[in-house]
């Protein structure tokens, strides 16, 4: 910006000083036309030079040379310097005679004047800079200081310390950037505590059955003679393997969700892929004796996304309905649009959810499933990382739930 107004300032000054001293020159030629026209006869004009304007203008002075007196100098508007004074002359020929009219003009005060406009401007663009600069630094202060505090505040936090930015004292500008960054540590501070709880829960999972199998196989050993017992404690070993398993499974998955963290986002139907997917589920529904119906209000919804990651949402929300909706129950899958989000609903005639426990923690189940509840632990992690927003709730007639998507309309419309 500097460099911008200095180079501004110099092609000004430039530009208004010659148009300056072009029109001095313009009227030098515009007097010698006048001046040969009406005094075609260089004698005639001075005889009458006393009568003439000119004789009134201090600064001129118009004269009439011979040809060998002007024979070694310029013709046409010449500038030279005299007794430290600048003059400008313009000598123009008697076509019919053997003379020169010439006129003089001393340009002392006109260079004076554009010298003095040069330094003012001069003044004006070193004033200019100074103000730039000090602006600058104030502006480069009061801009730091709210990234300062934002720097301090995460330099002193940790995983077991993150906090949210206290907004109220940040400038305007920095409120969305407080938002964001807001949003960004209630990510990772819910990620954080769901890993320890889910290593925490994982830990105490696995100990429980392998507890039983260990308590029973001592019994086993101890009362060896009883054949019943033996079959009894199989059988009993066999369902804590298969609790073990389940359990190893969703972990698993739980890995490959964070794998799919990274995958590369990709424009999809969405609604095409529901319904290839629907398909699918009415199919698992009849062998299930359910019945699985589903109704899309809107026909496309293009979006940029990362398909397995919705696919674990879609499945769990879907697989959980069809697990906890009794035989001969109906679940349903819908679409719609309100004027903030795109919604996906399935809605089932189970048991309903407890209100009380959050569930979408890790080991959070119902005494009705035999999973080990890390699905909805599995779907939320999803959710976050897609930028979709979950929802499980009970249905108003007491009889089912209602497992929702939103696809907020402001994210996903416009970066796609």
């Amino acid at each position: 910006m500097t460099a911008s107004l200095v180079l501004i300032s110099v092609i000004l000054t430039i530009f208004f000083s010659k148009i300056f001293i072009n029109n001095i020159k313009q009227e030098m030629r515009q007097q010698a036309n006048y001046i040969i026209k009406t005094y075609p006869n260089p004698a005639d004009y001075n005889a009458k030079i006393d009568n003439t304007l000119f004789k009134a203008m201090s600064n001129y002075e118009i004269l009439i040379a011979s040809f060998d007196e002007r024979k070694n100098k310029p013709k046409g508007i010449n500038a030279y310097e005299e007794n430290g004074q600048n003059y400008l002359e313009f000598a123009q020929h008697y076509t019919s005679y053997d003379s020169y009219l010439v006129i003089k003009r001393n340009i002392t005060k006109e260079e004076t004047f554009i010298s003095n406009i040069y330094w003012i401007i001069s003044a004006f663009v070193i004033f200019g800079i100074v103000a730039i600069l000090l602006y600058s630094s104030m502006l480069s202060k009061k801009i730091m200081e709210p990234l300062e505090t934002l720097t301090k505040r995460f330099t002193d936090m940790n995983e077991s310390m993150i906090h949210q930015i206290e907004l109220k004292g940040l400038p305007s500008e920095f409120k969305k950037l407080g938002e964001s960054l807001n949003l960004l540590m209630t990510r990772i501070s819910t990620f954080i505590n769901y890993r320890r709880e889910l290593y925490v829960g994982t830990a105490h999972e696995l100990k429980t059955p392998l507890a039983v199998m260990r308590l029973k196989n001592q019994i086993t050993l101890m009362k060896h003679k009883q054949q019943d017992k033996i079959r009894e404690t199989l059988i009993q070993n066999i369902d804590s393997i298969d609790t073990l398993n389940a359990m190893i499974h969703n972990i698993l998955e739980y890995g490959r969700a964070e794998g799919a963290q990274f995958e590369k986002p990709q424009r999809i139907n969405l609604i095409r892929l529901m319904a290839t997917k629907a398909e699918e589920y009415e199919l698992l529904a009849q062998s299930q004796n359910r019945k699985f119906i589903y109704y899309f209000s809107v026909p496309d919804f293009k979006i940029n996304v990362q398909p397995l990651l919705f696919m674990q949402i879609f499945q769990n929300f879907i697989q959980n309905a069809l697990r906890f909706t009794p035989e001969n129950g109906l679940v349903s899958l819908e679409t719609r649009m309100d004027s903030e989000n795109f919604i996906i609903e399935i809605i089932d005639e189970g048991c309903g959810i407890d209100t009380e426990k959050d569930v979408f923690a890790p080991f959070q189940r119902s005494l009705e499933s035999t999973g080990a509840g890390l699905g909805l632990f599995i779907a939320h992690n999803a959710a976050e990382s897609m930028g979709v927003i979950i929802d499980l709730k009970n249905r108003k007639n007491g009889t089912g739930a209602i497992a929702s998507i939103k696809f907020p309309l402001d994210r996903f419309l416009l970066k796609n």
